[in-house]
C-alpha cells in the first residue's frame, strides 16, 4: 500500500498538537534514554489508539527504512513498560496499533545519521518525549525528520623549492553545495597538518581551495564529489590539494 506524506507544514502542525511533552523530551538530545514515561492522571477515554506517520529526511523527502545500515524501527513505550513496535518501510511509513495510555515514541538512529526533530546526536536515540494519547476514530499523525552526515576532509600539501613537500597550515577550502537549496556552504581553514573537514550531507558538492599568490596549482584547485544518502558508513578518502613554490 502506498502513502503519501503530508506537506511539512501540516506534518509541523500535527506533530506541534500531538507531542506536547510531559518531561522526557529531552533526553535524546543528550545521548540518554529517556526516563519512563508517568501513568495517566486520569483515565484516559476508550476506543483505538492508532499512530502512523513518517521518516523524512533534511530534503523534507521520505527515507527508506529497509535501505539505511540497520533498519529503521519506531517502538512506543508505555507508562507501564510495555513496547509497540513497527518498521519504517521503503516509502519512509510506518504504523502502530496502540491502547490509551502515556506513550513515548523513540527510533534508534543509525551510524553517520542526527535528528532534526526530534533533535538526537549522530547514532543517538531520537525521542519525542511522553505524550498521553485517550481513544479516538482518527490516526494521531507524528513525524521524524532526520539526516546522513559525511565527515569530507580536504588535505593541503606544500611543494618547496627543491621537492620537499609539507602539510599547508591556513590555506582557505570551500565546500559548496551544487544546485541543492537545503544545504549551506562551509569554508574551513586548513590545520597545522593541513587538513580542513566539514560534514556534509547527502548530494553534489564542489571542494575548492582558495589560490595563492605564489603557488601554482598541482592538483585541480577544484573537485566534485557526490555523496550517496545510502552509501555504507565508512572513512571517506580525503579529497587532496596540491601546490608548488613558485620559481
Amino acid at each position: 500500500m502506498s502513502h503519501r506524506p503530508l506537506s511539512i507544514l501540516s506534518l509541523a502542525l500535527v506533530m506541534a498538537l500531538l507531542l506536547t511533552p510531559l518531561g522526557a523530551g529531552s533526553a535524546a538530545a543528550s545521548g540518554d534514554a529517556p526516563t519512563s514515561c508517568p501513568a495517566p492522571a486520569q483515565a484516559l477515554p476508550a476506543g483505538p489508539v492508532v499512530v502512523q506517520g513518517w521518516v523524512i529526511n533534511h530534503r523534507e523527502l521520505p527515507v527508506d527504512g529497509t535501505r539505511t545500515p540497520t533498519p529503521l524501527t519506531i517502538t512506543a513505550i508505555a507508562s507501564n513498560g510495555a513496547t509497540v513496535s513497527a518498521a519504517v518501510g521503503s516509502d519512509g511509513f510506518f504504523r502502530l496499533s496502540l491502547t490509551p495510555d502515556v506513550w513515548d515514541f523513540q527510533m534508534q538512529l543509525p551510524d553517520s545519521w542526527d535528528g532534526i526533530v526530534p533533535l538526537a546526536p549522530r547514532a543517538g536515540l531520537a525521542s519525542t518525549g511522553c505524550t498521553p494519547l485517550p481513544g479516538r476514530s482518527q490516526p494521531y499523525l507524528i513525524l521524524f525528520k532526520i539526516r546522513r552526515l559525511f565527515d569530507v576532509t580536504a588535505l593541503k600539501w606544500e611543494e618547496l623549492a627543491g621537492g620537499t613537500v609539507q602539510a599547508g597550515a591556513g590555506w582557505r577550502i570551500t565546500f559548496q553545495p551544487v544546485n541543492d537549496p537545503f544545504a549551506v556552504r562551509q569554508v574551513r581553514t586548513t590545520d597545522a597538518n593541513g587538513a580542513a573537514t566539514a560534514a556534509l550531507t547527502p548530494g553534489v558538492w564542489s571542494i575548492y581551495e582558495t589560490a595563492r599568490s605564489g603557488w601554482t596549482p598541482v592538483t585541480p584547485s577544484a573537485v566534485t564529489i557526490t555523496l550517496d544518502q545510502y552509501a555504507p558508513p565508512g572513512v571517506l578518502d580525503p579529497v587532496v590539494f596540491k601546490n608548488r613554490s613558485a620559481p
